[in-house]
């Protein structure tokens, strides 16, 4: 039955020239993201000792959370509503949703930037004052990275969308870490520090170049008064919080339950899993800013053959990928450092359990698009309790792979839910089941 429709999608390949054009393109430049971020980790574990690695690891996850807190679903929201207003031709509405973006964000950064520096200042933990001040600014700027990607892909732009984040910052992070190893003064915080200023320049650099970043003055559209717009963010902001919740939450309980070391080996490994989710995630940002309008149209038939089409062309690199973490788990987690050869039983639990996402399909993307984001909600909340629960019970019992096993677990149960719900509410197959 899988073979069947896999000739029929092949059949609709030469009927979508343009789809295909722009997931190859944005796959292209997702896999160099993909390689130079798994770069960018190596170059810097190798540049700091094993203890400031695992505190480098902790604070990323701590401002991967912080993140998604400061975008308030707002990534999602302009992908909903920035499309259609492109195509009716209201870029200043945009611009007004660019505003209070913007303001948000800074808010948001400040007061959790302030709250975070009292709080270890008092009680000090394993992140030291300044290296939260320093992660919170990053988490800041990575909500407004993630957000000026999104509107400039509503806008038909891929390229100056993705590349200054996916692959120049990531140069210059790699750069900034190979000619500072060794130094006397090379930490954790000097890594984030780097991080931030690099990346607060070229997301300036790109709301210069692109006008469709770039704040308004002008009164938001009537469908985004404050109001509705604040139903709808929440609704978003809850299932992005819930999605990046488990990885992170796992190097932070890996952190306290067991010790600082291990919990950077975990993240190495997270972070190497994560490459599979790279090609699925391509497919993402094509299919994105389509979703709404074929649903707008009615154009269901459309919108599965889109969708499972490109879930197949992103599926058949990601199986590649997976022989090999198969194969050769130790030697690539080696590529870190010796102190992480023993991880390649980590990375295949958790590469195992980020596949599911590449069967199913961009199964979050398609519900939050169709306005379904309350049932998304409730899947990932339920999923992520039980996942929250096993990474601790895991954790005790079996230290770093049974916290492993309670992430795979979170992967694959949420997106078989997700697939089975878009099914039967919408009739749209989303993935490759």
């Amino acid at each position: 039955m899988l073979l069947g429709r896999l000739r029929s999608l092949r059949e609709r390949v030469r009927a979508q020239p343009e789809l295909i054009g722009r997931t190859a393109i944005v796959l292209l430049i997702k896999l160099g993201a993909a390689g130079l971020s798994y770069a960018m980790f190596i170059a810097i574990a190798r540049a700091l000792d094993a203890q400031a690695f695992g505190s480098f690891g902790l604070a990323f996850s701590a401002a991967t959370l912080a993140a998604v807190i400061i975008g308030f679903g707002q990534k999602a929201y302009i992908l909903r509503r920035a499309p259609v207003l492109f195509a009716a031709g209201k870029q200043a509405a945009v611009g007004a949703l660019n505003r209070r973006a913007l303001l948000l964000f800074a808010l948001v950064t400040s007061l959790i930037g302030a709250l975070g520096f009292l709080a270890t200042s008092v009680w000090p933990t394993t992140l030291p004052a300044g290296l939260w001040l320093w992660a919170t600014a990053a988490a800041g700027l990575f909500a407004l990275a993630e957000y000026q990607q999104s509107t400039a892909r509503s806008a038909g732009i891929f390229i100056r969308a993705l590349a200054p984040r996916d692959l120049i910052w990531r140069i210059l992070v790699i750069a900034f870490a190979v000619g500072a190893a060794g130094a006397t003064w090379m930490s954790a915080q000097s890594i984030f520090a780097a991080l931030v200023l690099s990346l607060a320049g070229l997301l300036l650099a790109q709301q210069v170049w692109l006008p469709h970043l770039r704040p308004g003055f002008a009164t938001p559209a009537a469908e985004d008064r404050a109001r509705v717009w604040l139903t709808a963010s929440t609704g978003l902001w809850g299932v992005a919080i819930i999605q990046a919740l488990i990885p992170n939450l796992s190097v932070l309980a890996a952190g306290f339950i067991l010790d600082v070391d291990t919990a950077g080996r975990l993240f190495a490994a997270l972070r190497t899993a994560m490459l599979l989710q790279i090609f699925q995630m391509a497919a993402n940002l094509v299919i994105a800013p389509s979703i709404s309008r074929l649903k707008a149209e009615n154009h269901l038939d459309r919108l599965q053959t889109e969708s499972r089409l490109v879930t197949l062309l992103a599926a058949l690199p990601l199986a590649g990928l997976l022989v090999i973490f198969a194969l050769a788990g130790g030697w690539v987690m080696s590529i870190f450092g010796q102190e992480h050869a023993g991880s390649g039983p980590v990375l295949l639990i958790l590469a195992l359990g980020f596949s599911a996402n590449a069967v199913c399909g961009p199964t979050a993307q398609m519900m939050e698009s169709l306005h379904d984001e309350r049932s998304l909600f409730v899947i990932l909340a339920a999923s992520a309790a039980i996942s929250t629960i096993l990474i601790f019970i895991l954790g005790f019992a079996f230290g770093v792979l049974g916290v492993a096993v309670a992430v795979s677990l979170h992967s694959i149960m949420w997106n078989l839910a997700a697939y089975i719900r878009i099914w039967q509410r919408h009739g749209i197959r989303v993935g490759l089941i």
